[in-house]
């Protein structure tokens, strides 16, 4: 008992206020974080990188308290640091990939080839970006999807961001019969695409002869929309084009094959 009390008049004190300190550290950097990410939204900037800088706050934040309640016990921080460093190292090497991600992961949201709600193509995935980890980018695909792409995958494939830009081009091949008016046939589909709010008119629409096939005449559509109204003036074309066409007489062909029977010598097929 002597010696606990004589123990605890040289170092208890010492250990209470470095647990208290540890604890107000903690309460203090949750607020202090709390109060970055509320600065960081309120300054609206991209919701990308949210995260990445409350993460980096948080890892920050935390080593300096540690490093303050070891100095407080009485732990000499030189050999700290190198102890750390070694751990550092031996734990980079061991998780290299997850590093790896980590990098590519700042390098995709700093170099901004595409952001939160954007609808991009990775690789072949297809959907829209829901969000960008450290580790990690979330698409939801069109069917409800939800695909997980290491940053590390993300960085090394092709990207395709649709929501880069204000408006997107929409060509639209038809096939018609070879018997058919092509004038009359362009000027129904050009009828058609002017009657369209949603498809613009600088540029405006444009309608010409693109392919002479072995079958059909192939007379190309194209019009510019918003990027927004993209697939729902893909889908009222596609319907809206053909009724108009053969509500018009304009026959639009299929494939067909032709077979043929030869006589033999012996007058047989």
């Amino acid at each position: 008992m002597n010696g606990i009390v004589k123990f605890m008049e040289m170092y208890g004190i010492n250990y209470i206020t470095t647990a208290i300190i540890a604890f107000i550290g903690v309460l203090t950097i949750k607020n202090i974080l709390s109060l970055i990410e509320k600065g960081i939204l309120d300054s609206h900037v991209d919701r990308s990188l949210i995260s990445f800088i409350v993460t980096l706050c948080r890892i920050a934040l935390y080593i300096g308290l540690l490093f303050i309640v070891l100095g407080r016990l009485g732990i000499p921080l030189t050999g700290m640091v190198s102890a750390l460093s070694a751990v550092t190292l031996a734990i980079g090497l061991a998780i290299q990939d997850i590093i790896g991600s980590v990098a590519n992961g700042l390098m995709l949201v700093t170099g901004k080839l595409f952001k939160i709600d954007d609808y991009v193509d990775i690789g072949g995935v297809s959907g829209s970006v829901k969000e960008i980890k450290l580790l990690h980018t979330i698409l939801v695909t069109p069917d409800n999807k939800v695909v997980t792409i290491p940053n590390k995958t993300v960085f090394s494939s092709s990207i395709t961001n649709y929501s880069a830009m204000d408006t997107r081009r929409i060509d639209m091949v038809m096939g018609i019969d070879y018997d058919s008016d092509v004038e009359k046939a362009k000027k129904i589909m050009l009828s058609v695409a002017n009657s369209k709010d949603t498809i613009l008119q600088s540029p405006s629409p444009m309608v010409k002869v693109s392919n002479l096939a072995d079958s059909q005449i192939d007379i190309l559509l194209r019009v510019w929309v918003n990027s927004s109204d993209y697939w729902d003036v893909t889908w009222y074309l596609n319907e809206a084009v053909l009724k108009a066409l053969n509500e018009n007489g304009i026959n639009v062909p299929f494939p067909q094959l032709t077979l043929s029977y030869r006589k033999t010598e012996e007058g047989k097929r």
